[in-house]
Protein backbone atom coordinates (compact mmCIF):
# COMPACT_ATOMS: atom_id res chain seq x y z
CA UNK A 1 0.00 0.00 0.00
CA UNK A 2 1.13 3.53 -0.50
CA UNK A 3 1.12 4.48 3.36
CA UNK A 4 1.59 1.57 4.87
CA UNK A 5 5.61 1.84 6.14
CA UNK A 6 4.69 5.59 6.79
CA UNK A 7 4.01 6.75 10.72
CA UNK A 8 1.13 8.03 10.26
CA UNK A 9 -1.92 6.25 11.89
CA UNK A 10 -5.22 6.44 10.44
CA UNK A 11 -6.82 9.16 12.88
CA UNK A 12 -3.92 11.89 11.83
CA UNK A 13 -5.52 10.66 7.75
CA UNK A 14 -8.87 11.03 8.91
CA UNK A 15 -9.20 13.47 11.59
CA UNK A 16 -6.25 15.82 10.54
CA UNK A 17 -8.29 17.13 7.73
CA UNK A 18 -11.38 16.98 9.48
CA UNK A 19 -9.92 19.65 12.09
CA UNK A 20 -8.30 21.81 9.32
CA UNK A 21 -11.91 21.86 7.81
CA UNK A 22 -14.08 22.71 11.61
CA UNK A 23 -10.72 24.93 12.29
CA UNK A 24 -10.49 27.11 8.72
CA UNK A 25 -14.68 27.18 9.09
CA UNK A 26 -14.60 29.24 12.39
CA UNK A 27 -11.64 31.77 11.17
CA UNK A 28 -13.87 32.40 8.35
CA UNK A 29 -17.11 33.10 10.16
CA UNK A 30 -14.88 35.06 12.33
CA UNK A 31 -13.17 37.32 9.94
CA UNK A 32 -16.73 37.90 7.75
CA UNK A 33 -18.53 38.45 11.15
CA UNK A 34 -17.60 42.18 11.68
CA UNK A 35 -19.99 43.50 8.98
CA UNK A 36 -22.78 41.63 11.58
CA UNK A 37 -21.59 42.87 14.87
CA UNK A 38 -21.27 46.41 13.90
CA UNK A 39 -24.28 48.90 14.83
CA UNK A 40 -26.38 50.25 12.50
CA UNK A 41 -26.37 54.07 12.09
CA UNK A 42 -29.06 54.88 13.98
CA UNK A 43 -27.40 53.00 17.15
CA UNK A 44 -24.43 54.83 17.12
CA UNK A 45 -25.05 56.95 20.76
CA UNK A 46 -23.94 54.57 23.26
CA UNK A 47 -26.45 56.17 25.89
CA UNK A 48 -29.26 54.22 27.17
CA UNK A 49 -32.32 55.10 25.63
CA UNK A 50 -33.45 56.96 28.74
CA UNK A 51 -30.71 59.83 28.40
CA UNK A 52 -30.67 60.30 25.05
CA UNK A 53 -34.46 61.80 24.86
CA UNK A 54 -36.09 62.07 21.46
CA UNK A 55 -34.42 62.29 18.34
CA UNK A 56 -35.52 65.14 16.16
CA UNK A 57 -37.20 64.36 12.87
CA UNK A 58 -35.27 64.95 9.89
CA UNK A 59 -37.22 65.68 6.97
CA UNK A 60 -36.31 65.21 3.30
CA UNK A 61 -36.20 68.20 1.15
CA UNK A 62 -34.71 66.26 -2.47
CA UNK A 63 -34.35 62.90 -3.70
CA UNK A 64 -31.76 61.01 -1.88
CA UNK A 65 -30.11 57.90 -2.50
CA UNK A 66 -28.37 55.79 -0.18
CA UNK A 67 -27.38 52.26 1.30
CA UNK A 68 -28.34 50.22 4.33
CA UNK A 69 -26.14 48.36 6.36
CA UNK A 70 -27.23 45.37 4.87
CA UNK A 71 -26.01 46.72 1.06
CA UNK A 72 -29.29 47.47 -0.06
CA UNK A 73 -30.17 50.35 -2.30
CA UNK A 74 -33.14 52.77 -0.76
CA UNK A 75 -34.36 55.69 -2.45
CA UNK A 76 -36.45 58.30 -0.11
CA UNK A 77 -38.42 60.46 -1.52
CA UNK A 78 -39.59 64.14 -0.36
CA UNK A 79 -43.30 63.47 1.13
CA UNK A 80 -45.17 66.02 -1.80
CA UNK A 81 -43.14 63.99 -4.53
CA UNK A 82 -44.07 60.35 -3.12
CA UNK A 83 -47.70 60.08 -4.73
CA UNK A 84 -49.49 59.74 -1.25
CA UNK A 85 -51.35 62.85 -0.39
CA UNK A 86 -51.25 62.68 3.26
CA UNK A 87 -54.88 62.03 3.53
CA UNK A 88 -56.87 58.98 4.20
CA UNK A 89 -59.59 57.91 1.74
Amino acid sequence: MLLENMPLSGYALCYGPLALIIIGFIVFAAMTDADARRPYLRQTDPRPEAERGSDPVVEVSAPLSAETPAGARVTLLPPDSSGASGTAA
